[in-house]
């Protein structure tokens, strides 16, 4: 299945991105260019230690590969732009000393258009005869995949709030999930039939299996992304299955009663363990985890009468 994908807003990722390039630079040589007043030069942060300026960008998710390629391709040219532009104040900003690497900070780099397009932008950068450019100046993209994974989690764990999107599963992959585990869509199947009428059990149990897949892909998501809000989100998630396996459901309750009461208790205690997952998020997980406690576990409702 697809991975999840980070839903960043600009101030979000900014911050992010310091806490990145203050673990590559150090605190002390990673400088801010605030924009509010006159601009910002096409430059958020730059270290003259190593002459590397840095621009970030976060387009707005979810959005296909092309789309995101295209809008990450404008904004490199836009902002090299500024920078000839403002190439002589830029330059006092490294002491005169000539830029070496030009670097837009993306969440993701997914398209080797964009490879081609930092190439030409190379060039070009190279051919603006600048003084304030080294002559083997580099324009590259780099998103978090180019910084060690203990800088991605600290930066992940500053964040006052993480929502990540997910897209729904293809047919296709439903139709790989369902011929890899009969056995489990055959418990979802009986157990849902005393939830739903026969016309719509086929539906509620296909939705059943998107919810089980987009669960564990937010899971993996955030286990690799964000370690330590991922083991918050877990440590509620098997809380809350200890007492189901132990004790069951409530007595005397519908099918329904029974989901709405499940449902609320793990979002409640996702959300007490983990403040910093998005609402939305922390819903889907529990969708997710409550379709795999009817498959797996001993979640079970009431025989229709």
């Amino acid at each position: 299945m697809s991975s999840a994908v980070q839903v960043w807003n600009p101030d979000d990722w900014e911050l992010f991105a310091l806490t990145l390039l203050q673990g590559r630079h150090g605190p002390l040589h990673v400088q801010k260019i605030p924009a509010a007043h006159k601009g910002d030069y096409g430059i958020d942060y730059y270290c003259t230690k190593d002459v590397v300026a840095y621009q970030c960008y976060a387009v707005e998710e979810p959005i296909d590969i092309s789309a995101r390629a295209e809008r990450q391709k404008k904004k490199i040219t836009t902002d090299l732009g500024k920078l000839i532009k403002n190439h002589v104040e830029v330059s006092k900003l490294f002491h005169g000393v000539p830029i070496r690497h030009w670097v837009l900070i993306a969440p993701l780099h997914d398209s080797k258009e964009l490879n081609l397009h930092c190439a030409k932008k190379t060039k070009d950068l190279r051919a603006a005869g600048c003084a304030s450019f080294d002559a083997m100046v580099e324009v590259i993209i780099q998103d978090p995949r180019d910084f060690p994974n203990d800088a991605v989690a600290m930066g992940m764990s500053a964040l006052s709030k993480v929502t990540l999107s997910i897209p729904t599963p293809s047919q296709s992959e439903l139709a790989t999930w369902a011929a890899g585990s009969s056995d489990l869509l055959a418990n979802a199947t009986q157990k849902l039939r005393k939830r739903a009428p026969a016309d719509k059990l086929d539906d509620v149990v296909g939705e059943a299996v998107k919810s089980f897949l987009q669960g564990n892909a937010l899971l993996d998501a955030l286990r690799s992304g964000s370690p330590d809000l991922h083991e918050k989100v877990m440590s509620a998630v098997r809380s809350r299955a200890r007492r189901l396996e132990f004790a069951g459901p409530r007595p005397g309750e519908s099918a329904g009663e029974i989901l709405h009461a499940e449902l609320d208790a793990l979002i409640a205690a996702m959300q007490a363990a983990a403040p910093s997952l998005s609402a939305e998020n922390a819903e889907q997980i529990a969708y997710g985890s409550i379709c795999e406690w009817i498959m797996r576990c001993p979640l079970d409702f009431p025989n229709v009468q």
